[in-house]
């Protein structure tokens, strides 16, 4: 269904310079309605699912599995075929400047994936699941037809009237402002599958427990060789510089931790606004989820039927790891899970 390579459009938006001649494009997109929409949202969930399970069954024994990970191949533009245009290194130089990989050095770049591994990309199936249980848990019906337009080039909608090469406000990336800003106004959904909600909660606590084990793998390493995270002591890293610090690591499992302490309901999330005495209780928003519009939860009056009085995250707790990351977390965020 897809006729746009959707990390190119994602990274022009927000200005980091995609490179759109590296990718293979869809030349014929299939029609999607929101059905087939969510139906496919819910076969991905499958897929992943299913990876987590086959990866569960890794034991306790050590393991070592050597990936040129720049030559895989990933079915972007979803025509069915994963070409060469579609390794994995070419949407790596579509989507940032700074490195500028070629087919000879991503031949020669390998990582060596090890058991704390197997538990990290667990964790990341876990994210992923959980970010899909609350998709499906909405009615995204709205931004699908008035937006959608945006991802797939023959959503089914009555507002297709919007589609075609004329643009009032395009800045150069290909996209039509007016549409970004609307995308943002559509983030407001009703509930319609509330046990979701539920589900995503539990995910996300699954992802943390398996940031726990991952450590403590990473941790309990004594070689050294082309490490996908290292531990504070491993120095041989296969992303270049990508070194970690014992107040990184520190830091980023407290924050983890208080993080299931707020999706236990055992501390609060400081509310952002009024006097401070009150907090978010963010197990309550997963248990008794209620119409979400981001932006009235940015505002904050989204948040008025969960606040509470308690104990509150840590002070400082997110200002103490943008020190650990030297005010590059969210550089590291995507990687560490």
């Amino acid at each position: 269904h897809g006729a746009f390579n959707l990390p190119v459009q994602a990274s022009m938006m927000v200005g980091a310079g995609g490179d759109r001649a590296n990718l293979a494009f869809n030349a014929e997109p299939a029609p999607i309605t929101y059905e087939q929409f969510r139906q496919s949202i819910e076969d991905w969930m499958e897929e992943v699912k299913q990876a987590e399970r086959e990866l569960s069954r890794v034991g306790d024994e050590p393991v070592k599995v050597r990936v040129p990970i720049g030559l895989a191949r990933i079915d972007l533009n979803m025509d069915g075929q994963a070409s060469e245009r579609e390794q994995a290194w070419r949407l790596f130089t579509a989507v940032q400047r700074r490195f500028r990989p070629t087919q000879e050095s991503a031949e020669g770049f390998e990582i060596a994936f090890d058991r704390g591994d197997v538990a990290w990309l667990r964790g990341y199936c876990n994210v992923c699941l959980a970010v899909g249980e609350f998709l499906l848990a909405h009615d995204t019906s709205d931004l699908f037809e008035r937006a959608g337009h945006l991802f797939f080039a023959k959503n089914e909608t009555p507002f297709g009237f919007l589609k075609g090469d004329r643009k009032s406000f395009d800045f150069g990336t290909g996209i039509d402002a007016s549409d970004a800003v609307a995308f943002i106004h559509l983030l407001d959904f009703d509930v319609v599958e509330p046990d979701r909600m539920a589900a995503s909660r539990e995910h996300l606590l699954s992802a943390i427990g398996l940031a726990d084990e991952m450590w403590r793998w990473y941790d309990a390493e004594t070689d050294d060789d082309q490490e996908w995270i290292p531990n504070p002591k491993q120095r041989e890293c296969a992303i270049p510089g990508g070194m970690i610090t014992p107040a990184m690591r520190d830091a980023w499992l407290r924050t983890l931790g208080e993080t299931r302490e707020m999706l236990n309901g055992e501390r609060l999330l400081r509310f952002w606004r009024g006097d401070g005495d009150r907090g978010v209780n963010v197990r309550r928003v997963f248990m008794e989820p209620r119409r979400f519009d981001v932006v009235l939860w940015v505002q904050g009056s989204a948040a008025g039927p969960y606040l509470e009085e308690g104990e509150f995250t840590s002070d400082g707790l997110w200002a103490d790891l943008e020190d650990a990351f030297d005010r590059g977390v969210f550089r590291y965020m995507w990687w560490m899970n």
